[in-house]
């Protein structure tokens, strides 16, 4: 994600965003009882102001929180009007009247009133009552070159935001301006357009014929439909994308009537376009048929919920093949298919199923705790149990999501069920520090003790890490009479090791560290742990070493330098 921003917003933008969020910024914190502000909204900050609430959940966040401090809702409707209509305010107190003079101090502002008076009839009573609190003047502009101006200004600012002057022929955002369009090329053909506006509307690379205008939408649409086809495989697009499939019904219908050009036929066969729609409709239904077989996989039945949130879509279909079948109009081939993963008919099938459903969950339940029971935990192992392993896996997951019921998590929070597996994890190292405890007497696991060194290692990491310890589990630590103290040569932090991490790649080009580094014996040991210990380390932590194309797999490891097992004597009561 950080490259994709970097893509998106590079040095230039930023220094630029700075430089128009500061001026905005001073521009709202004037003093609004002083009848005159220094700081005008010119063409430039309007326009990044427009940009803004446009782009502003697509910015990186730290510019979304920056614009969040500022007394101005970019998003609330109106606000900008609002804005506007505050600079033409405080016009008016200067001066005295609202005749904007046309110089380019005020050309935003005037461009702005003009377009108020131009559309005086799609405003409402209060903002036309607001203006006329001002003493506007409705028939400004009212010359034919000054309005031909105006309108010719708007297109240059489409032009800039959008790279053309191909304003559709229904855009809502300005229908003035596009109706204008349209007015400029019926001129033009009827040879009345005066020569000096046709040269200007060239500048603006102006397109004359309409139907070099429908080869840019088609091309427009094409390159859409490219997009999907790249990303998905197929052209065969949900109906949610409007526009893109009234295109492509509208491609289907001229090559029935012999209107599509061979170029463009070959263009979409290329994408392998499906002419026939049955064929469309045969295609989606057995895309939704392969989702609900994965769906019945996962869930150990078929009944989709109408309103399933993680596929909507699949929940409808599920419900019109019902709805279908009842009607006798579902093909006997498809309902022969349904019917062979168990595919629920009626309401009471689905109570069944329900049943039977809480009579597998039950058991689960109990074969959890057996397992407790025998390994004294809830954390199931893959290597142990994976049918068990993955159901709890499924139980964390409805958790998370806010699907599991009161009565459910009640259960099993009952037997103290792990829901988070770090959490289980440091709960299992824990339990085994308190019968350490329980034996010897002392917290004071030995670093490197042979019987547990998974025990040893984590009570290191618990004095190196305290800092970052949450107050319940020190709380938890001090009951067992916890000893924080940490021998002098082990006061290594792990922040401090992944920086001696940065500093051999910055000499050695990778990160790959020989355990038996003669330079740096800790770090080699360091990096090994790391490798030993990805599914125990912090989110966070492996992030950043991710982050340096840090390696995971073992066969990274030098055979030659490789650690060998420290071998230690048993002790009836181990000290460090």
């Amino acid at each position: 994600m950080e490259s994709l921003t970097k893509e998106l917003f590079d040095t230039s933008f930023y220094e630029s965003w700075q430089r128009h969020y500061h001026k905005f910024k001073a521009y709202l914190h004037q003093d609004n009882n002083e009848p005159f502000n220094p700081i005008i909204l010119d063409e430039d900050l309007i326009k990044w102001i427009g940009i803004q609430a446009r782009l502003q959940n697509k910015l990186p966040p730290e510019l979304r929180i920056k614009l969040a401090e500022l007394p101005f809702k970019f998003n609330r409707k109106g606000a900008l009007w609002e804005l506007m209509y505050h600079q033409l305010e405080n016009f008016f107190k200067i001066n005295g009247h609202a005749h904007v003079p046309a110089i380019p101090e005020y050309e935003a502002l005037r461009d702005w009133l003009w377009r108020q008076i131009q559309d005086k009839k799609y405003l409402s009573e209060a903002r036309f009552n607001k203006l006329n609190q001002l003493d506007v003047d409705w028939e400004m502009a009212s010359t034919r070159d000054q309005r031909w101006e105006q309108m010719y200004a708007r297109l240059k600012e489409f032009s800039a935001e959008f790279g053309h002057s191909l304003v559709p022929q229904d855009w809502k955002a300005d229908p003035m301006l596009a109706n204008w369009v349209r007015v400029q090329r019926r001129m033009k053909a009827k040879g009345k357009l005066l020569p000096e506006r046709e040269k200007k509307l060239n500048e603006l690379d102006f397109v004359w014929h309409i139907q070099v205008l429908y080869n840019s939408q088609w091309q427009q649409y094409y390159q859409e439909l490219r997009r999907f086809f790249e990303k998905h495989g197929h052209t065969r697009v949900p109906g949610r994308f409007k526009q893109l499939t009234s295109w492509i019904e509208n491609q289907r219908t001229a090559k029935k009537n012999n209107l599509l050009p061979a170029n463009r036929e070959q263009k979409l066969n290329d994408l392998n376009f499906i002419w026939n729609f049955k064929e469309v409709k045969n295609n989606d239904w057995q895309e939704k048929y392969q989702q609900l077989c994965a769906f019945k996989k996962q869930q150990g039945h078929s009944f989709v919920p109408v309103n399933y949130k993680e596929n909507k879509s699949l929940g409808t279909w599920v419900a019109t093949q019902r709805m279908l079948e009842a009607k006798g109009k579902l093909d006997p081939v498809k309902k022969k298919k349904l019917n062979q993963i168990g595919f629920v008919w009626s309401s009471n099938t689905h109570q069944q199923l329900k049943s039977n459903y809480d009579s597998k969950w039950n058991l689960n339940f109990e074969r959890l705790k057996i397992y407790q029971q025998v390994y004294g935990t809830c954390q199931v192992s893959l290597k142990i149990n994976p049918v068990l392993q993955r159901w709890t896996r499924w139980q964390r997951i409805l958790f998370c999501q806010g699907r599991l019921s009161e009565e459910r998590m009640a259960k099993l929070n009952e037997i103290r069920f792990p829901w988070n597996v770090q959490e289980g994890y440091w709960m299992k190292m824990y339990e085994a520090l308190s019968q350490f405890k329980e034996r010897y007497g002392h917290t004071r696991v030995p670093y490197h003790w042979a019987p547990n060194r998974q025990l040893a290692a984590w009570v290191y990491r618990q004095k190196l890490n305290k800092a970052e310890l949450s107050a319940q589990k020190i709380e938890l630590l001090n009951i067992l009479g916890f000893d924080w103290s940490l021998s002098r040569k082990l006061l290594v932090s792990w922040h401090d090791m992944y920086q001696r991490l940065l500093q051999f790649k910055q000499e050695h080009g990778h990160t790959r560290v020989p355990v038996k580094w003669a330079q740096d014996r800790k770090l080699g040991k360091w990096v090994s742990r790391m490798r030993h210990e990805k599914d125990k380390l912090l989110p966070e932590r492996v992030g950043l070493l991710e982050k340096v194309d840090f390696k995971w797999g073992k066969q990274i490891a030098n055979n030659k330098n490789e650690a060998q097992p420290v071998k230690l004597n048993k002790q009836k009561n181990p000290e460090e």
